[in-house]
């Protein structure tokens, strides 16, 4: 089983991409699971195979504890890693060639606290990768873009799984501005000077050594293009997963 986990800021896409990837999956013959780990959502596009909401919801906790939302969407993350591993069962007793594991919407409750490095150690099974999703939308700001990267290596860092980023909602943006926006990657210099006109405000160094920082990482990672609302770039993402799943996790820089 490849267990792939879809990771990305709120309103990146990642229960869209979660439906449309399953979708093509299942219409290529492949034996996919759903998993759906936010307690809070209330509606899906698609339909999960296993649900955090049968082990836990965020309304429940409120009831339960007294909480507000933001405290009770914490508490209820928490409670779904103390039965993760019936969890791991579930999806472990559908036996799918691959598990699509969509994320909480609130990526920082889930990927920047030590819950949800445990709840990803558990479902990982022999093989796994993070897809990080970044909104084409905010990306073509050279500072957004930027600032997505910088998000885009935190949570490689953090998890340290075989990772692949991808440039979601390009069918919002044209096809211009997404050549723009992976230009940025293989040609750091011109970023750099997109920068300097967009954050003149910011200075010359700061820039660059902000810049600087995120370099070498943009220089092992291209960015895959998707629409997970059109299906665009979805065969050649699953193209990219097989590879990790045959390479293993040091696979790093994608085709």
């Amino acid at each position: 089983m490849f267990v792939v986990f879809v990771i990305g800021t709120a309103g990146s896409g990642k229960s869209t991409l979660t439906g449309s990837l399953s979708d093509w999956l299942r219409d290529n013959e492949v034996r996919v699971a759903t998993v759906n780990l936010d307690p809070a959502v209330e509606e899906l596009p698609y339909e999960p195979d296993v649900d955090a909401r049968d082990y836990v919801t965020v309304d429940q906790v409120m009831r339960e504890y007294k909480l507000g939302p933001n405290g009770a969407i914490v508490a209820a993350i928490d409670i779904l890693a103390s039965e993760i591993g019936r969890v791991a069962e579930e999806v472990a007793a559908l036996k799918p060639g691959y598990a699509i594991v969509d994320t909480p919407g609130q990526m920082e409750l889930f990927a920047f606290r030590t819950v949800g490095e445990y709840i990803v150690s558990q479902l990982c099974g022999d093989r796994c990768a993070v897809i990080y999703l970044i909104d084409a939308v905010l990306a073509v700001r050279p500072s957004g873009f930027l600032s997505s990267m910088l998000l885009a290596a935190s949570i490689h860092y953090r998890f340290g799984k075989a990772h692949v980023n991808v440039l979601n909602k390009i069918d919002l943006v044209g096809r211009e501005q997404v050549e723009r926006i992976v230009s940025w990657l293989e040609d750091p210099e011109r970023l750099r000077l997109e920068l300097l006109k967009e954050r003149s405000d910011m200075g010359r160094d700061v820039n660059e050594s902000i810049l600087n920082a995120i370099r070498e990482y943009l220089s092992h990672f291209e960015l895959l293009p998707v629409s997970a609302k059109t299906g665009e770039g979805i065969e050649g993402l699953y193209a990219v997963l097989q590879q990790i799943y045959v390479g293993g996790e040091d696979y790093v820089t994608l085709p």
